[in-house]
C-alpha cells in the first residue's frame, strides 16, 4: 500500500529534518490531523527554538525541501519555506496561549508514520493554542477538535 500524496509529503519534512538535525514538533492542523482528527489545512507548521545554530540547520532544511526560508511577514517571527506539496512554517519558541517549545515536548506524543516518528503537540495543547490565537478558520476547527479529543480519551478507558 502506497502512502498518499499528504502522507507522503509528511514523511518527506520527517526525512529533511532527520538530515539536517533539526528538532521540531509538529504543531497546528497537520499535528491534530495525525492524532484522527477530521480537519484539514494548506500547510504544515513546525514550532523550533530560536538560536543561531537551528536558524542555520532551517536554511539547510529548505534545502532539502527545495526553497530558501523566507520571511512570511515584517510583522511576525514565521519563516515559510515553499515546498512542492505545501508551504512549511517555521514558528520559534512559543505558540499562542503562552505554550512554550519546552512545555510542548514535554506533553507531545510520537506517531509512527511509514516507520519513521513524527513528534507532535497533543491535542489539548492544539486545542489550547487555536483558542488563544482565536483566527476565525482556528475557532471554526475547534469543536472538531474538542470531538476528537472526547473520543479518543472514550477509547482509552479500560
Amino acid at each position: 500500500m502506497s502512502a498518499s500524496s499528504d502522507e507522503a509529503f509528511v514523511l518527506q519534512v520527517l526525512d529533511a529534518l532527520e538530515q539536517t538535525g533539526l528538532e521540531a514538533l509538529v504543531v497546528g492542523s497537520v499535528a491534530a490531523v495525525l492524532q484522527g482528527s477530521p480537519v484539514t489545512t494548506q500547510d504544515l507548521d513546525l514550532l523550533v527554538r530560536d538560536t543561531r545554530a537551528n536558524r542555520q540547520k532551517i536554511e539547510k532544511l529548505g534545502q532539502c525541501l527545495g526553497s530558501r526560508p523566507r520571511e512570511v511577514s515584517s510583522l511576525t517571527n514565521v519563516l515559510r519555506i515553499d515546498a512542492a506539496a505545501a508551504p512549511v512554517d517555521l514558528l520559534f519558541d512559543r505558540l499562542p496561549g503562552g505554550l512554550s517549545f519546552e512545555s510542548l515536548r514535554s506533553r507531545s506524543v510520537a506517531i509512527d508514520l511509514g516507520g519513521r516518528t513524527a513528534t507532535v503537540a497533543s491535542l489539548e495543547d492544539i486545542i489550547a493554542s487555536k483558542e488563544a490565537a482565536a483566527r476565525p478558520k482556528d475557532q471554526a476547527q475547534l469543536p472538531i477538535l474538542r470531538d476528537t479529543l472526547r473520543v479518543k480519551k472514550a477509547l482509552e478507558k479500560p
